[in-house]
């Protein structure tokens, strides 16, 4: 019976493969806002690692802020193309032609009055009077100045600049910059045919999210079994590519640009809804890294609050947030607050630095009690009772390692909730990765990506269903994961493919107090397709009309079915197999517009699993075999909504107490430009706080703020 099942298992799973990419051409489907690369991928199916500092390492997006640099390069190689008539110059590129009422030369000064367009390859201006001493190689600009390449926008009064002494001013500035075509100003291979009609291209246009900056404190929720979580801070920075800015007068002083008051905003319409308000501003480049700096800076929302953030010294390719605060009932006995340091570069022709962070445990010092840990003289898994917290308990610190060896990346990682040496073995826990990606084919709607990696975990946590946390004691190997995404136009599907092998050390089956330690192989297929059965026709750019979200809701119904085959194998003799099936419905209604329960989000997955065999392991032993996923998120009023998602567990041997497994609340505030939100879940009694800011694509520049 039990083979005729994994045939039967084989066959249905194996029916839902499609390897083939999809010929599509349906332009509303990209795959950039799909998925989210980074070059750290999953390192192993069974210890994911999430926390915010790992997440911001080996970024490769290291010239998208150059804007000084790239900016004074565009402006010298313009004026030499003024300067230089003869063919090899046009040639390459450095050509630009200038049409106005009046063109003359007093002296070694070249003017143009009255209309003055200039236009290079790729870029055009537009102003009242143009003048360019030859000599003295300063060029001033004046009258109402409308300068714009492909993607970027500038309005001002005034622009004058020494190109002897690479010093100037823009007055009354007013722009849109989009940081990942910098190289705009400076690429003399592509030449642009730009309209000279301003009053049409300055109209904001073509809105696309792009993505997001999330700053959080949580724990991330996997359903499945065989993944971790991670307790500690986490964030994702992605840069925001298209500002608006405003200031009265930018000082230029060679590759640093220095403002009295600069505001920025990251909202594409009028009205924005977030802008960051900068004193003394000053954005400029430092051992190939660019920096801002300012006095003084604060976030004003809607017009109406203004929140201080203080000073600022960010580097921009390596963006962390400094302080915060956390909170983990289980970890830190409850609130913690947290610092965050500025890395230590070790050596930097492989990217090599650390990072620190010390934590305060607020709670456990004002309470002078912990229920962290276990007695003095019990094992790491016994259990924890409430004790005297010595000073050492009320601090923590973790430091994290990374580095790049040609194609591999490398990261070492270490946390502790207390510094009190005396109980190293349960304060204590590190994990460390060296990962490589082999290959990756991304395409418009299909990605592949092949990834190897060599991992080792100490004292990690496993969640696993309803038998909660288990404590992984150590563990190293290797993997090797395969994924694909193919998207068209009524199907989504995902394929991954993974191989593992490690030893592993952890609570055993038998005893749940006792450490075991085993080697095991883990093969795993996975695919996943969500079918579109009903989609209203929506519409296909953001207005100003939308003001809670920051994209377009896809309304409609849809239909996902999910199937997983794991087989396991272990050193002992001991094995376990699993087929999982999944399936349900998800139906998406309202467009988050209007002011009332405009937004409904509901999802409803009963998930089954069919195992064989049983692990000598706790942390991977097949639970919860008949589970409904539930997920319901409803718009309350205006910005707020209230999201629930929990698993009903359906099994007979289970307590009325026991039958609801992970349930977690959120409670969010939803903008166009940003969104915060609080969450809780009830099982781990772990809470997050949520900040993301969006990014946006856009062209234009709209009214001035």
């Amino acid at each position: 019976m039990k083979k005729f099942l994994y045939l039967f298992a084989f066959f249905i799973f194996f029916s839902l493969l499609d390897f083939s990419v999809a010929k599509n051409n349906d332009k509303n489907i990209s795959l950039k806002n799909f998925i989210k690369s980074n070059k750290l991928k999953t390192i192993d199916k069974n210890y994911e690692n999430t926390s915010y500092i790992d997440k911001r390492f080996f970024r490769t997006d290291n010239d998208l802020f150059k804007i000084p640099s790239k900016f004074n390069t565009f402006l010298k190689e313009f004026v030499v193309s003024i300067e230089k008539e003869n063919s090899d110059d046009v040639e390459n590129g450095l050509s630009a032609t200038i049409n106005s009422n009046i063109q003359k030369q007093i002296g070694t000064k070249l003017i143009a009055e009255g209309n003055v367009v200039i236009r290079s390859r790729n870029g055009i201006l537009k102003s009242t009077k143009f003048t360019y001493d030859q000599k003295y190689k300063y060029m001033l600009i004046e009258g109402d100045i409308y300068f714009r390449t492909k993607s970027h926008y500038l309005t001002a009064s005034k622009i004058e600049y020494d190109f002897i002494n690479k010093k100037g001013f823009i007055e009354n500035a007013f722009g849109s910059v989009n940081f990942k075509k910098i190289s705009e100003f400076t690429n003399l291979d592509e030449k642009n045919d730009l309209r000279e009609n301003f009053e049409e291209d300055l109209k904001i246009n073509n809105i696309n999210l792009e993505s997001s900056s999330k700053l959080e404190y949580t724990t991330e929720l996997f359903n499945n079994q065989r993944r971790f979580t991670d307790q500690t801070i986490k964030a994702e920075i992605n840069p925001i590519n298209r500002s608006r800015f405003v200031s009265k007068k930018i000082e230029i002083n060679n590759n640093t640009w220095y403002a009295k008051e600069l505001r920025l905003t990251n909202d594409p319409f009028s009205y924005p809804q977030l802008i960051i308000n900068n004193k003394d501003f000053k954005l400029f480049d430092k051992n190939d890294e660019t920096r801002i700096k300012t006095k003084w800076s604060s976030l004003t929302f809607e017009n109406k609050l203004t929140v201080p953030i203080g000073p600022r010294n960010l580097n921009l390719d390596r963006e962390y947030s400094r302080w915060g605060l956390g909170y983990d009932k289980n970890k830190y006995d409850g609130i913690y607050l947290y610092r965050n340091f500025n890395p230590i570069n070790l050596y930097k022709k492989n990217n090599t630095q650390i990072n620190l962070i010390t934590k305060f445990n607020i709670q456990r010092a004002i309470e002078g009690k912990t229920k962290s840990f276990s007695a003095k003289e019990e094992p790491v898994l016994a259990n924890k009772i409430e004790q005297d917290a010595k000073f050492l308990d009320f601090l923590g610190i973790d430091s994290v390692l990374t580095s790049s060896f040609g194609q591999w990346d490398y990261i070492l990682k270490a946390e502790t909730n207390s510094i009190d040496l005396d109980k190293i073995d349960k304060i204590v826990e590190g994990e460390t990765y060296l990962s490589k990606n082999i290959h990756t084919k991304k395409q418009d709607n299909y990605s592949k990506t092949d990834d190897i990696s060599l991992f080792g975990i100490y004292r990690k946590k496993a969640k696993n269903g309803s038998l909660g946390e288990i404590l992984v004691n150590s563990a190293y190997g290797a993997t090797y994961d395969l994924k694909k995404i193919n998207l068209n136009s009524n199907v989504t599907t995902e394929n991954d493919i993974s191989i593992g092998y490690g030893r592993y050390e952890s609570a055993s089956t038998k005893d749940h107090n006792s450490l075991l330690a085993n080697d095991r192989l883990n093969l795993s297929l996975k695919q996943k397709k969500e079918y579109s059965i009903w989609k209203p026709r929506s519409t296909e750019t953001l207005t100003k009309e939308y003001k809670y979200t920051p994209n377009i809701i896809n309304q409609g119904l849809y239909w996902v079915i999910e199937g997983n085959l794991d087989f396991f194998r272990y050193e002992d003799g001991s094995k376990q197999d699993l087929f999982l099936i999944k399936t349900g419905p998800k139906l998406i209604l309202g467009e988050f517009k209007n002011n009332f329960f405009d937004y409904t989000e509901l999802s409803i997955y009963p998930r089954f699993k069919f195992n064989d065999g049983k692990s000598p392991f706790l942390f991977d032993q097949v639970v919860d075999t008949k589970v409904i996923e539930i997920g319901l998120k409803q718009r309350i009023y205006k910005p707020f909504a209230l999201k629930f998602s929990g698993e009903i567990n359906l099994e007979d041997n289970i307590s009325d107490d026991e039958k609801l497994i992970n349930p977690t609340i959120e409670l969010s505030w939803n903008r166009r430009a940003y969104n915060v939100s609080l969450n809780y879940n009830f099982d781990t009694e772990i809470g997050g706080l949520f900040f993301n800011i969006y990014s946006f694509d856009f062209n234009g520049l709209g009214d001035k703020f």
